[in-house]
């Protein structure tokens, strides 16, 4: 039986996910269910116990917030580069003129805003509301001129056609997508109950597939649900670095993702759409454990460096201030062709008033600490900091 628009609005879905969970003869799909739950839980907590503090993490969530930008429009069929994105914020920061895919970009970086201040600004309980459905809606499609939208109203009396392949949806009038979106705030309210009930990210990615069904917008539906699908994240303090995550994992698998979509509606049973984008859910975060693994180890590289520079009297290779900031530019710069390190001004400037073989030396030694290491590729040589060593250190009172 496919859902129609009264057993939407009873947004008793989940109930119908864990039912099928723990049907009989179902082992397999809840044990997995529970093992993917428990990596999310190891995986979110070593993230939120990492060391971090203003400015340590800003590159991560900067490049987070980035790609979820480009993967949110891109569902919608706006395709911007991480560079374009880069100058759309630049734009806006400076006041500059937005081109359409631009202002698409910077509508929803203050979409990320507002969620981020409308959650640091609550105090006890969050209390989900319609207004706040709205505003985001009214920040997504502001000075876009959509067809037959108004910023942060619900559509009038015509039909929303949506999907694929298309089909009408079942909010048909202005009063029955009200009494949707009533009902939808209620159920969002709710406590949690059950097992699926209980996970934050089931509840997540069924507060997305919802609003998607109730389509209460003229146009930004897409966007809109995947925001309250970050709200609901954020809200529950969970992947702080970047709540838009599974934007990206949407994104990826797009015609997958809307394949699912149209089976829920079909089938009124989301069971192996919540599993799928749990899973989806833990391989974005581990991508983001692996960004905070790399901040750390940039980290605990330089305080190496400046450790042997601090007590270069005990030690037999003595490094210098030059040494340290070459490391620096590695550091934050990653692999580079030797060649081109050797000629960029920062490294030119360090050696502008001593002898060319001061230079080899320094670069001997570095290699002979093993804080950076050599590579040749198509006859070029390659230089990067070496990371590893940290492995190998240990530490003796």
């Amino acid at each position: 039986m496919s859902l129609d628009f009264e057993k939407l609005i009873k947004f008793d879905l989940l109930d119908e996910a864990e039912n099928a969970l723990l049907a009989p003869n179902n082992f397999g799909r809840l044990k997995d269910f529970f093992t993917t739950m428990q990596e999310i839980i190891s995986t979110d907590q070593f993230i939120k116990d990492s060391p971090s503090f203003p400015g340590s993490t800003d590159t991560i969530i900067r490049d987070e917030l980035i790609s979820a930008v480009g993967s949110t429009l891109a569902i919608e069929g706006t395709l911007l580069a991480k560079e374009e994105i880069e100058e759309s914020f630049q734009k806006a920061d400076g006041n500059e003129k937005l081109r359409r895919k631009e202002q698409e970009a910077e509508n929803s970086r203050k979409v990320y805003k507002f969620i981020l201040d409308l959650v640091t600004r609550s105090e006890g309980d969050f209390i989900y509301t319609e207004e706040m459905i709205r505003q985001i809606h009214t920040y997504f499609t502001d000075g876009m001129n959509y067809l037959s939208n108004v910023p942060g109203e619900y559509r009038s009396d015509f039909p929303a056609r949506f999907g694929y392949p298309t089909r009408q949806g079942l909010c048909r009038t202005r009063p029955e997508v009200e009494k949707a979106m009533s009902n939808f705030i209620k159920w969002l309210n709710e406590p949690d109950k059950g097992i699926l009930g209980s996970s934050i990210i089931a509840k997540a990615v069924m507060a997305h597939y919802y609003l998607t069904e109730i389509h209460p917008f003229g146009d930004g539906n897409g966007r809109t649900a995947r925001a309250v699908e970050a709200l609901v994240l954020y809200v529950n303090k969970v992947n702080s670095y970047c709540f838009w995550s599974l934007a990206n994992f949407w994104s990826s698998n797009r015609n997958q993702y809307i394949v699912h979509l149209g089976d829920i509606y079909s089938t009124c049973n989301p069971r192996d759409f919540l599993i799928w984008g749990m899973k989806g859910y833990l391989e974005e975060i581990k991508r983001v454990k692996g960004s905070v693994l790399k901040k750390v180890k940039q980290l605990m590289l330089m305080d190496y460096a400046k450790y042997l520079l601090d007590n270069k009297e005990k030690q037999k290779i003595k490094i210098n201030p030059r040494i340290v900031e070459i490391l620096r530019l590695l550091v934050h710069g990653g692999k580079v062709p030797l060649e081109d390190l050797l000629s960029s001004p920062q490294v030119t400037a360090l050696f502008r008033n001593v002898k060319r073989t001061t230079r080899y030396r320094d670069f001997k030694k570095m290699e002979a600490l093993k804080l950076i290491r050599r590579s040749i590729e198509n006859d070029k040589i390659f230089i990067e900091p070496n990371f590893q060593i940290l492995e190998a250190l240990t530490y003796y009172a």
